[in-house]
């Protein structure tokens, strides 16, 4: 996985070195910080493999790797990747400190979007494009990745993806081939994506940047109002297509090429519930702001309520003035966020379909005790660990919402209680911006070193879906697994 990243390195100093760029990305490449940051990662990388191939002759039993090896590289893989990510900018202009150095990374690999950099237009381009890329690599999984370019494939290669992105196929042999078509799938969504960003007047540097992160639905830009002032109206549209198709299941897309439309619509009913919910709070706002309740364009409500849905994090319009009902609604689609199986964060839709589901059958059971009514989803019945998984979920959600904010507000006791939930809240879900001092117009440079820490590990908690990091703690799990 570090290897992986300094490969990822060097390609985004190439990419940034050969993309034309326009009067407002000319700051110069600061290789020298590159040099040191990418021989770091090789060294490091390449040390621990070494290590690995020493350790493994001299072990005495098999050298495959066991359930408990499988969640403890998910668990700390993440948190050393997030340290390598982190080199750049400490050796490079503006050699921001560890704390926002490592705040910065995380939000780029796990597609966050929240930034400590106030002033994008006068980082070198090479951070930009560093930026874009560990979005695009966080977008569909560091661990996915692994497991491309893993030779090797065993069981645990399903518990690494299902603990990372949910995309675990149910037939280990097929999962690597699986895995690379969706990765080819995902590059493809990004090409045409720069392709058509670019065919709208963006700079190629511009239009390379944005397609890393909306397909990723990750949020980070290269101007310091996102994409208020160099997006059309045409343009802001092409992105919003986009960041849908990031937030919809790429399994859905894989279906699709291979023609099997046979109950489509069942298998993927979460896809339809999502667009459904959208259209409905679009159908809210529209009419807010038809009837005077809300200052918003129609294009720019459509662009900030899926951009907030998909949990990409780009801004057209400060949303944090919108009515109290605006506000309200937003929230709700931070935590909600966008479907399994895709790169965006939240809860997930398929998991509020589960529980409206087991809650209507609860109230039946209420006053029809005897009637037996399985709950369904996508199709097929929905087993009894799948309930009890949904509930620890929502109820770790819960915990570190709570707990979270009145930590946050412990270390940084000058904000308000709004912009911590909501900063708390954005984290958990992987959005980026929130709401009062964290709003759309604002970044998180102003809030505490402990914090950033704080908000980097509520990231990665957030984005492994918080059992797959918090399970290292278990005493059970290094006993007996």
């Amino acid at each position: 996985m570090v290897l992986l990243l300094g490969i990822a390195m060097g390609g985004s100093v190439t990419l940034a070195a050969i993309v034309p760029v326009g009067k407002a990305h000319e700051t110069g490449l600061n290789l020298g910080g590159w040099a040191l940051s990418l021989s770091i990662a090789l060294a490091l990388g390449a040390g621990l493999w070494l290590a690995g191939h020493y350790l493994a002759r001299k072990a005495e039993r098999a050298s495959a790797m066991r359930r408990r090896e499988a969640m403890a590289l998910v668990g700390t893989g993440w948190f050393l990747c997030s340290l390598v990510a982190a080199l750049p900018y400490i050796f490079c202009e503006p050699h921001a400190p560890l704390a926002d150095a490592y705040f910065e990374a995380v939000s780029g690999l796990t597609t966050t979007g929240a930034t400590i950099f106030s002033d994008l237009e006068k980082l070198p381009r090479t951070i930009l494009v560093w930026r874009s890329t560990t979005q695009w690599v966080g977008g569909m999984g560091i661990l996915a990745m692994f497991v491309v370019v893993l030779s090797g494939m065993t069981a645990s290669s399903k518990t690494l993806i299902g603990a990372e992105s949910s995309l675990a196929n149910s037939d280990i042999a097929s999962l690597r081939q699986t895995m690379r078509q969706l990765w080819g799938i995902y590059t493809i969504f990004t090409v045409v994506c720069f392709c058509g960003l670019w065919a709208f007047g963006l700079t190629p540097f511009q239009a390379v940047n944005h397609a890393l992160t909306a397909v990723s639905t990750g949020g980070f830009g290269t101007e310091n109002d996102s994409v208020g002032s160099i997006f059309s109206g045409g343009s802001k549209l092409w992105l919003i297509c986009f960041m849908l198709m990031g937030a919809m299941s790429f399994p859905f897309y894989l279906t699709l090429l291979k023609r099997r439309f046979n109950d489509l619509r069942v298998k993927f009913e979460e896809i339809v519930w999502y667009l459904v919910f959208l259209a409905v709070i679009l159908g809210i706002l529209i009419t807010q702001s038809v009837s005077g309740h809300l200052d918003v364009g129609v294009i720019d409500i459509i662009f900030n309520v899926v951009s907030v849905s998909t949990t990409t994090g780009y801004v057209s319009s400060d949303y944090d003035t919108w009515s109290r009902v605006g506000v309200g609604l937003l929230i709700l689609l931070m935590m909600v966020g966008g479907c399994s199986g895709s790169t965006a964060g939240g809860l997930k839709m398929s998991r509020m379909i589960f529980w409206f589901r087991f809650v209507s059958s609860g109230l039946e059971r209420s006053f029809r005790p005897k009637v037996v009514s399985p709950i369904k989803l996508a199709g097929r019945q929905v087993a009894d660990e799948a309930t009890d998984q949904l509930f620890l979920v929502l109820s770790l959600f819960g915990f570190f919402g709570i707990t979270g904010t009145l930590l946050f507000q412990l270390l940084d006791p000058g904000y308000s209680l709004m912009g911590a939930m909501s900063a708390v809240i954005s984290c958990l879900g992987n959005i980026g911006p929130a709401f009062a001092e964290m709003g759309p117009t604002e970044n998180y440079s102003g809030v505490s070193s402990a914090s950033k820490v704080l908000f980097a590990c509520l990231m990665i908690l957030g984005r492994l879906e918080y059992v797959a990091l918090l399970v290292l703690f278990s005493r059970q799990l290094w006993k007996k697994y």
